[in-house]
């Protein structure tokens, strides 16, 4: 086996006290897209995408709602106003039509629907997700009809039995309730949240946000479908306003999200949460890869294919060096940094 060899360059550059803001890119490839959704141990083939060409694309940056990168979904259009304050109002019509399964869970039409399909096949026993889910509807319209509703459809081999059909696991943790405005909320009102909550536990209310101009968002929230391994599994992921075509709302993955896991406590991915300023380079790698962090500090570096499989543990007790991945082949890689607190995944072209 190729060894590697790893050290780390630890950032002198000071953090800001804020937010710095999100950018975005509108209407990317199929072929982009699917390498943003495709984490480790599975592989996305036939990508398409339904609804208007400026409400879906990629963001990059921090702000209170989300941080790295990822895949952003909108009711609207996906653009920097995204980045004003919670007091500018994101309302855009984009006159395209519902979606008849958001309509079941919405309890309401729908309108300028935003939808993604991909075929997946899973390595592993278990496949997740993850995603926060953000609207202007909140917080003067919750319950008032207007249930804007993100979901997750799954059709497939069911491991218990049976199979998916259009099964939703966009759900609050722990339960079978689909996010939506109604179902993650502090209250309706036209001021900051007072109650009653409804799942707020997972609610963020930004009224008086300034990086974002979403009035509130859920938490970092995560869906996980059991599967069989092997298997070709459907995916629609779709978002929509319900009730009317206004007061838009978004939902944003971090990128490599979607991911195929062992059902078992030492899953590569177990991780604690934490912001991500760590950076690979370059991208792509055929000799050697740099990691640069102002915050992270890792005593252990393991590399893996992207079906899973481990190539490398190393040992990190050094301040200044890099990754040896020279022999190894082309494709693409995912980096597991850790210490005794955090865990940071990294995805990793070799060329």
């Amino acid at each position: 086996m190729k060894k590697l060899y790893f050290t780390f360059l630890i950032s002198v550059i000071s953090l800001s006290n804020g937010f710095s803001q999100l950018t975005f890119t509108v209407t990317p490839s199929m072929t982009d897209l699917t390498n943003y959704f495709q984490g480790i141990g599975l592989t996305i083939t036939n990508m398409t995408v339904t609804g208007a060409p400026t409400a879906y694309g990629f963001y990059s940056g921090t702000s209170n709602m989300a941080f790295g990168s990822g895949v952003i979904m909108s009711t609207g259009i996906v653009d920097s106003t995204i980045n004003s304050a919670a007091s500018v109002f994101l309302n855009t019509d984009n006159s395209k039509p519902g979606d008849a399964l958001l309509d079941v869970i919405s309890g309401a039409p729908t309108f300028d629907a935003c939808s993604i399909e991909f075929d997946c096949v899973p390595t592993n026993s278990n496949l997740l997700f993850d995603f926060s889910f953000g609207s202007e509807e909140y917080n003067e319209f919750v319950n008032a009809g207007v249930n804007d509703i993100f979901a997750i459809f799954v059709s497939g081999a069911n491991p218990a039995g049976g199979n998916y059909t259009n099964v939703n696991f966009a759900l609050i943790p722990s339960t079978t309730i689909p996010v939506s405005i109604n179902t993650v909320n502090n209250g309706n009102t036209s001021g900051p949240s007072v109650g009653p909550c409804m799942n707020c536990a997972y609610f963020i209310d930004n009224y008086n946000g300034a990086s974002v101009a979403y009035d509130a968002f859920t938490a970092g929230l995560q869906g996980l479908v059991p599967v069989i391994p092997g298997q070709t599994y459907h995916f629609k992921i779709a978002i929509a306003d319900a009730g009317d075509g206004i007061f838009d709302s978004s939902v944003m993955f971090l990128t490599n999200s979607f991911k195929s896991l062992p059902s078992t406590p030492t899953s590569i991915l177990e991780a604690k949460k934490t912001i991500d300023d760590v950076t690979i380079y370059p991208v792509p790698a055929n000799d050697k890869l740099y990691y640069s962090s102002s915050t992270f500090k890792a005593d252990k570096a393991e590399l893996y294919t992207i079906a899973g499989k481990k190539m490398d543990t190393i040992n990190l007790d050094s301040s200044n060096s890099f990754i040896i991945i020279r022999g190894l082949e082309s494709g693409i890689y995912f980096l597991r940094l850790s210490n005794n607190q955090n865990t940071i995944i990294k995805k990793v072209i070799i060329d």
